[in-house]
């Protein structure tokens, strides 16, 4: 009889943590549900002044709403249906298709941030196609052949045999490719756009672009996480839940507060013209550089503040591309990093002239507005900082 009581205590007891476990993860549920659609509806309803540079961004953010709205819905589906047994099923068809559509919804969402081209109708639909086809799969397989509940991964091996299972196995599989394929994918275009942006602007520009690689990989650590939450002990859950609550708000947050660097990126991007065309004319320019060269050194261009090479082409009356060209093809480097050298190069000389004058002042005189961009330029280019490079020169100088 003791014994008896003993057994009915002790399930009770793990009933109880159960229950406890489940009404955790439901809880994080919800949490995460509400996020989704209350950022869903801000990016919806989000005003956004309407200039042509912000039109693609005015784009990402609908495609955005669409996005958190959808995944808001599904959780809402998933808790309301009771879909996912939070408390005793891995590789649940649900989780694995809410992290594929995390991993498509939020690498495109900064891809769009780099090059807008990338982002079109049909693109989407070709990568969301494979998430479509899985779970359209998965739904006619279970009809047919129903879905095994795998409580412990011990329990596979029993059920390999059924074909739900395996399009289960293989979802997960394509997830992880997808994560893979989506860094590729991340990396390319940053590369590109970095590239642009320094053939393009004078200044570090591309410095106001970092949160989006800090973003990428936040998201892809979400997705990691996700991938391992399949494989996890189904009562800690909720902290993977919660988890991606918060990646969602700071994301969303960060996001709407983007349009003012999308203003200036935009510049860049509408005046890039494609590699490939400007390749097949690298070598067909035929406009003689030194004479060009020489006005830019004599007049000094290079030292006005924010010269971009837009302004420079108007000034020295040659076609933007061109001078782009010229710059890569003669001297062997970006406009960035040329116009840069310029400015350090003049630096070095006011450093040796005006050895009282404090280094935010000559980093004004050579086109910087903020002395740390000055220091790190200089640094990246002389191998220096600039008080150093002053300090010794200067004591060279007198020795002699």
């Amino acid at each position: 009889m003791v014994n008896r009581n003993f057994a009915y205590f002790e399930l009770l007891i793990f009933t109880k943590k159960d229950c406890m476990t489940t009404d955790s993860n439901s809880l994080a549920g919800i949490i995460q549900c509400l996020v989704c659609l209350i950022m869903g509806t801000v990016f919806l309803t989000i005003q956004v002044p309407q200039k042509k540079e912000l039109f693609k961004y005015r784009i990402s953010l609908k495609i955005l709403a669409a996005a958190y709205l959808t995944l808001g819905v599904l959780h809402l589906i998933i808790l309301l249906f009771k879909l996912t047994n939070y408390s005793q099923e891995h590789l649940t068809i649900t989780v694995i298709g809410i992290s594929s559509l995390q991993a498509f919804m939020f690498t495109f969402a900064l891809i769009m941030l780099f090059n807008t081209n990338v982002v079109n109708l049909k693109n989407l639909l070709f990568h969301l196609s494979p998430i479509i086809s899985f779970i359209v799969l998965f739904s006619i397989s279970r009809y047919f052949f129903g879905n095994p509940v795998i409580s412990a991964f011990s329990e596979i091996p029993l059920y390999m045999h059924n074909p739900t299972l395996w399009i289960r196995i293989l979802f997960y599989l394509f997830y992880i490719f997808q994560l893979i394929f989506y860094t590729w994918l991340f990396l390319r275009e940053e590369k590109k756009c970095k590239n642009q942006l320094m053939n393009y602007f004078s200044g570090e520009v591309w410095l106001k672009l970092k949160w989006v690689r800090i973003a990428f990989f936040s998201a892809l650590c979400i997705g990691l996480l996700a991938m391992l939450s399949n494989l996890a002990p189904t009562k800690y859950y909720w902290i993977f839940i919660l988890t991606y609550a918060s990646f969602y708000f700071g994301f969303a947050i960060k996001y709407i507060n983007y349009n003012k660097v999308f203003t200036i990126i935009e510049l860049a991007v509408k005046a890039k013209e494609d590699e490939t065309f400007i390749n097949s004319r690298k070598n067909r320019i035929k406009q003689n550089w030194q004479p060009l060269k020489e006005k830019i050194l004599a007049q000094q261009y290079y030292l006005n503040s924010g010269i971009n090479i837009e302004v420079l082409a108007q000034q020295l009356g040659v076609g933007r591309t061109v001078l782009s060209i010229l710059i890569n093809r003669e001297e062997g480097v970006n406009f960035n990093i040329w116009i840069n050298t310029l400015r350090v190069s003049k630096a070095k000389e006011y450093l040796i002239n005006y050895p009282d004058r404090p280094l935010s002042i000559i980093a004004e005189m050579v086109g910087y507005t903020e002395h740390s961009n000055f220091s790190r330029q200089f640094k990246s280019i002389a191998g220096e900082s600039p008080a150093v490079w002053r300090k010794k020169h200067l004591h060279l100088s007198a020795s002699e």
